[in-house]
């Protein structure tokens, strides 16, 4: 149980330099070691360093109790250059977070809501049953209303300075140098939204409110039991992704779960044009009578009609099979591809972005598609995305941080939907792409 953390400047600084540091010493033992070895071993032993490497910012964010968990939704699929074994660190760190302690739970509700929870609600469990990303959720009940209570970390909202700066340190290493701002910009500019309760109150109320899609269930936002940093929402009755699998559904239940998420994205996309983007699977809840419920809504990303027309015409072009030039200048316009003669333009795309584009599009070639029989679609997806990445190392810099925002996402869901071996429709997705051309 962690009781301490690290909340001002001076303390979380200290852990940030200690953190440089290791990730510094670590890279330059690597690179010493490798100049006397085979190829073999020196691909053996980079591996090794990436290990090392990441488990030093996943240590380190552990020991700030800062954005550990955000890594993977906001950095991890958003920066397909990063290697698997930083994947398999931040994979670790899901159920490695230690819980705060019921002294400062009381307190944090305190000074929040102004009374202790005891004296709030008719029962609180001051033992968390869930980690949400930036704090952790408490069973309440209130009037015979079960209330789910997300309270957030103490000082976690003047973290995200020092927490970044971890992560733009040791993510370069990876990154071989190339420039990732842009991504680390919206990196920064969600995980500032995501610390405002308020916003996340606000964002769950307007898909309680618009998202009215037959099976789907939003909690609705208990207003007077919320404020900055605490979160009171509807408890939903279910179970979790892992609890889903365990219980070894029908493929029945696999197919229309699976259906409910992928129609719900696009419906999000195309009518409210606002997607819940985080493709956590403890953001979903499988509830009784095929409803989904989908709860944790601070990472929230709205989208204007100009880029959605480019989106859309372009993920219409990669589903209709048009010439490769004709992609080319929809790729500029995204601005993914510099201008230069076609000869070259064409080239970059050839090289770095069509082995990519492929990953995503391949599910929409069919009107439906079946992981079950396309097992191995996330391998293969990694691979390419390896592939590219040993062999463009100028590629980065051009991701564009929105389309990326969209296809990660997505990405998240057919890891989801593999892991279900579900089978999905495709026909009413295109539908609505072809609609916003």
């Amino acid at each position: 149980m962690q009781n301490s953390i690290p909340t001002s400047k001076l303390a979380r600084g200290k852990v940030v330099g200690k953190a440089m540091l290791k990730i510094g010493a670590t890279t330059t033992k690597g690179a010493v070691k490798r100049a006397f070895m085979s190829k073999a071993k020196r691909d053996n032993s980079k591996s090794e360093t990436h290990t090392e490497i990441a488990k030093v910012i996943i240590d380190s964010l552990g020991e700030l109790k800062g954005i550990s968990v955000k890594i993977a939704q906001h950095i991890a699929l958003g920066m397909p250059f990063l290697p698997q074994e930083y994947l398999d660190e931040i994979g670790k760190s899901f159920s490695n977070i230690p819980p705060i302690n019921r002294a400062l739970i009381r307190k944090i509700i305190k000074q929040e809501l102004g009374e202790y929870p005891n004296r709030i609600f008719d029962k609180f469990d001051g033992n968390s049953f869930g980690a949400a990303s930036l704090g952790q959720v408490h069973l309440a009940e209130h009037q015979n209303n079960k209330i789910a209570v997300k309270v957030q970390y103490p000082g976690i909202a003047h973290s995200i300075e020092s927490d970044l700066g971890i992560l733009r340190f040791g993510i370069k290493r990876f990154a071989g140098g190339k420039n990732i701002d842009h991504i680390m910009s919206e990196v920064e500019e969600r995980l500032h939204e995501e610390v405002d309760y308020e916003h996340e109150a606000e964002n769950t109320r307007f898909f309680e409110q618009n998202l009215k899609r037959n099976k789907i269930v939003i909690p609705k936002v208990v207003d007077e039991f919320s404020s900055l940093k605490v979160l009171s929402t509807s408890f939903l009755e279910g179970d979790s992704f892992e609890r889903f699998l365990e219980r070894n559904p029908s493929q029945q239940e696999r197919d229309d779960f699976a259906q409910l998420i992928f129609d719900s994205f696009f419906i999000s996309l195309y009518e409210l044009k606002t997607v819940h983007a985080d493709p956590n699977p403890g953001n979903f809840i499988f509830m009784d009578e095929g409803r989904l419920g989908i709860i944790d809504f601070g990472c929230v990303k709205r989208f204007d009609d100009e880029f959605l027309h480019s989106f859309s015409k372009l993920h219409h072009s990669l589903i209709m099979g048009d010439d490769d030039m004709i992609l080319v200048e929809q790729y500029h316009d995204l601005e993914m591809i510099d201008r230069d003669t076609d000869e070259k333009m064409l080239q970059f795309y050839l090289n770095v972005i069509k082995p990519l584009d492929r990953i995503y599009i391949e599910i929409f070639e069919g009107d439906s598609y079946d992981f079950k029989e396309s097992n191995g679609f996330s391998k293969r997806g990694f691979e390419t995305i390896m592939k590219v990445q040993q062999t463009q190392i100028e590629a980065v810099h051009k991701i564009n941080a929105e389309y990326i925002f969209l296809d990660r996402t997505l990405l998240g869901y057919y890891a989801m939907f593999e892991q279900m071996g579900a089978k999905i429709d495709t026909q009413f997705a295109k539908e609505l792409v072809a609609r916003y051309v």
